[in-house]
C-alpha cells in the first residue's frame, strides 16, 4: 500500500493500517481499519471524504476532557457506532486527562517526558478502561465486519497500542506491527508542532513549559510500543484472558477482515 497515509485538511496522522501481511500468508484487507489523530477540526471536504469510506465504529480513546474539549466533527448523514473510553467519575482524572495532569504538575525536561510515555504505555493494556473498549472494539468487529476508525488526541499512542493489538489479532508479526507504529514519524512533522504547543500548554498550565521538554511526547519510538508489548507479554493469550475475545470471535475477525 503506497497510499496509506491519508491527507486531510483538518485530521492528522490519518492512515490506513490494512493492507500488512499475516504470518499465515494472507492480507488484511485495505480501507477498512483507519486510526487517525481527532477530528474536531474537520471542514466539509474532509466529511465529504470521510463519508465516503462507510465507517461503522468510531473508537475514541481519549478521556472525557479531552472530548468535551475537542468533540468530534462527523458527517450529519452518517451515525455510526461510537466508543468511548469509560473514565471513572470522580478525582483530578475527571478533570484533567493524565497526560495533561503530569505536563501540569511534574514535566520538568525531556527525560521525565519519555519516562512518562514508557510508564504510560507500560500501565496501558492492564487499565481497567482501555481494556473494556479494546474488547468491545474486537467484539464489534467480529459481529459486523464494519470498516472502523480508531483515533485519540493525536494518533499514535492509545491508538497505537490498539492498533498494535488489532493487528495481532489478525496474525500480523511483530516486526510490522513495530513498522506501522512508527509510521507516525514519516505521516507528521513533529517539529511544525512543538513551539505551539508549548505556548498553548505554558497559558493553560500558567508556568513555562519548553517545546524540548515535550518533544518526547509528540513523536513515538520503538521503546514505547516495547513498553506495551512487554506489559501484554503473549499477545493471544492476552487477547483471549484479558479482553474476553473468544476463539469463535478471533475466527470470525480474521473471515471478515482478511483476504
Amino acid at each position: 500500500m503506497e497510499n496509506r497515509i491519508k491527507k486531510f485538511d483538518g485530521v492528522f496522522n490519518f492512515r490506513d493500517f490494512g493492507g500488512y501481511q499475516t504470518q499465515d500468508g494472507k492480507n488484511i484487507k485495505a480501507n477498512k481499519l483507519f486510526r487517525s489523530a481527532h477530528l474536531h477540526n474537520t471542514n466539509d471536504a474532509d466529511k465529504a471524504r470521510l463519508a465516503e469510506l462507510g465507517i461503522g465504529l468510531i473508537v475514541d480513546l481519549r478521556h472525557a476532557p479531552e472530548r468535551d474539549r475537542q468533540p468530534t466533527q462527523w458527517p450529519e448523514q452518517q451515525s455510526p457506532r461510537r466508543l468511548t473510553y469509560p473514565d471513572p467519575e470522580h478525582g483530578e482524572s475527571g478533570k484533567v486527562a493524565p497526560h495533561e495532569a503530569f505536563m501540569k504538575h511534574d514535566l520538568q525536561n525531556p527525560e521525565d517526558a519519555r519516562n512518562y510515555m514508557l510508564g504510560s504505555y507500560g500501565t496501558r493494556p492492564h487499565d481497567a478502561g482501555f481494556k473494556q473498549i479494546f474488547g468491545d472494539t474486537l467484539r464489534h468487529m467480529a459481529a459486523t465486519g464494519d470498516p472502523i476508525l480508531v483515533h485519540c488526541a493525536a494518533g499514535k499512542d492509545r491508538t497505537g497500542t490498539l492498533c498494535a493489538i488489532i493487528k495481532g489479532a489478525l496474525g500480523v508479526d511483530e516486526k510490522t506491527i513495530y513498522e506501522d507504529f512508527m509510521l507516525t514519524m514519516t505521516a507528521v512533522d513533529i517539529d511544525q508542532f512543538l513551539k505551539p504547543a508549548a505556548q498553548m500548554f505554558t497559558q493553560r498550565y500558567g508556568r513555562p513549559i519548553d517545546p524540548e521538554a515535550i518533544r518526547p511526547m509528540f513523536g513515538v519510538e520503538e521503546a514505547y510500543l516495547q513498553s506495551s508489548l512487554d506489559a501484554i507479554e503473549d499477545m493471544q493469550a492476552y487477547i483471549h484472558n484479558h479482553l474476553g475475545i473468544t476463539d469463535k470471535e478471533k475466527a470470525a475477525l480474521k473471515a471478515a477482515y482478511l483476504e
